[in-house]
């Protein structure tokens, strides 16, 4: 070990162990940040392999914007004491990036699912697919049908919030199956938002009726696209077996045209003859 630490090396060498600009190196030697362990009877500096720890802790706390000023107190004395205090004062900081940076990941990753779902959609067509359990939130109040859709939409933000997720997650309104069959949706209806929380219910899994309607959210109830749904389902003689979800998927992140809006329509199904026994 003494043969390691004794080992000088160029800047440019230092740089390319610390995967660097070398540019970097001489910037901190000249404001006296990160100095070289010593110079060359020619000049040249030069840095210790013991010098790499202390390099990583400066690059950790410019990360996270410690003043430059804060950094140079620090190392000129540094100690136990004064770094567990410099490393609890910006723990909270990093934190809040880390959850900054998670939710930015969130929107990216629902973004790509949502794109590669949607490539050979065949819109106003039903499907019949698989889908695995999962949890759903429902909100506590019913949705007031009587408010315009920017109030409707405003009606949605409380209720995401509290959840803790952006207005990217997996959100929309569900119907259950009674008050649909009944024509009584528009007046019964709830928010929902897939998400594993304490106060979630468990869409159970089974074979799923899935239809996506292209076009404003409000006109919906006005088109075609339920009527298609409950066709298929006399026709192919299967059952609604559970809630109906209306799933908000692409809009204004995608389009500037609400005819270009996409809403997944889903209802867990059963065969008449399973329901009847």
């Amino acid at each position: 070990m003494k043969n390691i630490f004794k080992k000088t090396y160029s800047t440019g060498e230092f740089a390319k162990l610390l995967e660097i600009n070398k540019d970097t190196l001489l910037y901190y030697d000249k404001i006296d940040l990160f100095k070289p362990a010593g110079t060359f009877d020619n000049g040249y500096r030069y840095y210790t392999f013991e010098q790499f720890d202390q390099f990583v802790a400066i690059q950790s706390l410019r990360a996270v914007e410690v003043p430059i000023k804060e950094l140079k107190t620090y190392f000129d004395a540094p100690n136990v004491q004064a770094l567990q205090q410099l490393a609890m004062e910006h723990q909270e900081k990093v934190a809040r990036e880390i959850h900054k940076l998670q939710d930015i990941q969130f929107f990216l990753d629902r973004a790509i699912a949502l794109t590669k779902e949607l490539e050979e959609v065949p819109f106003g067509e039903v499907l019949i697919k698989q889908l695995p359990a999962e949890p759903v939130v429902y909100s506590d109040d019913k949705i007031d049908w009587s408010l315009s859709m920017e109030e409707l939409y405003e009606q949605s933000t409380p209720f995401l919030k509290k959840l803790g997720v952006k207005s990217t997650a997996a959100y929309g309104i569900v119907y259950s199956k009674e008050d649909f069959l009944n024509k009584e949706s528009g007046d019964l209806s709830y928010l929902f938002c897939r998400l594993d929380d304490p106060s979630a219910r468990i869409k159970p899994a089974g074979h799923y009726a899935v239809i996506y309607h292209q076009g404003p959210y409000d006109e919906i109830l006005q088109t075609k696209t339920y009527h298609t749904l409950l066709t298929y389902l006399e026709q192919e003689q299967l059952a609604l077996d559970g809630d109906i979800y209306e799933e908000y998927l692409l809009h204004s992140i995608a389009s500037k045209e609400e005819k270009d809006y996409i809403t997944k329509i889903s209802v867990k199904v059963k065969t008449c003859e399973a329901i009847k026994n």
